[in-house]
């Protein structure tokens, strides 16, 4: 694991306050402004509920399953049956139908995040363990409609400098570190942020938190 004085906390102390970011931004919400979408913005295909849902799902989906047996081996830190509370790439309504039920569900899978940093150090987070993914020309992420390779390509590797890279022998797979995987899932928390800002904009309502300007928001646009 690399010397254990320097635990990989140091390196994304802000994983705590994510939460609470989230619980603070949609607070007081009604359930018409968390549930409304907007099919006419490229970001607005999801309500401010989905947004909140993904994300609460992030670190789970990650950790426990694309890294679970590399990371844990057979003892996983959380009970299998919440995988059945996935759809897609969110937690299902019937679960958490309401915006504190997935705050909370949030205030565990950041925990998660957390006990995992813990665990590994700043030496640890960098080594030559990976995960894989393969990305081909076309491929469509369900929900969303979205070019899965174009984001890889114009996203990804455009906002992470280290911690991703194609395989030098088949340009479909992308392979992607631990230290990668946790400022992905932060980066991700802040677009998601922006975007639950942006609804509320549309709403007429000023957003209520600062949200740090790094990784895919010095990227993506919001029009």
């Amino acid at each position: 694991m690399g010397d254990r004085e320097n635990p990989a906390h140091a390196m994304f102390p802000e994983f705590p306050q994510v939460v609470e970011l989230y619980g603070e931004e949609t607070r007081g919400l009604s359930e018409e402004v968390l549930r409304r979408t907007r099919e006419e913005k490229s970001w607005g295909l999801w309500s401010i509920q989905d947004q909140v849902s993904h994300v609460a799902s992030l670190p789970y989906r990650w950790l426990l399953i694309r890294w679970g047996a590399i990371l844990f081996g057979d003892a996983l830190p959380r009970d299998e049956a919440l995988f059945e509370r996935f759809d897609g790439r969110m937690m299902k309504e019937e679960y958490c139908p309401q915006i504190q039920e997935l705050i909370n569900v949030m205030r565990d899978s950041f925990a998660l995040a957390w006990e995992v940093l813990g665990a590994e150090t700043t030496e640890s987070i960098r080594d030559g363990r990976h995960i894989t993914e393969r990305v081909p020309q076309g491929k469509i992420q369900p929900g969303t409609g979205e070019d899965v390779r174009r984001w890889r390509e114009n996203v990804t590797l455009k906002a992470h400098r280290t911690g991703v890279w194609i395989d030098p022998e088949d340009a479909e797979l992308f392979h992607f570190n631990l230290e990668y995987t946790f400022r992905h899932m932060l980066w991700e928390a802040y677009a998601h942020l922006k975007t639950i800002q942006m609804h509320k904009k549309e709403e007429g309502l000023e957003p209520l938190v600062q949200i740090p300007k790094e990784g895919y928001l010095l990227v993506l646009k919001w029009e």
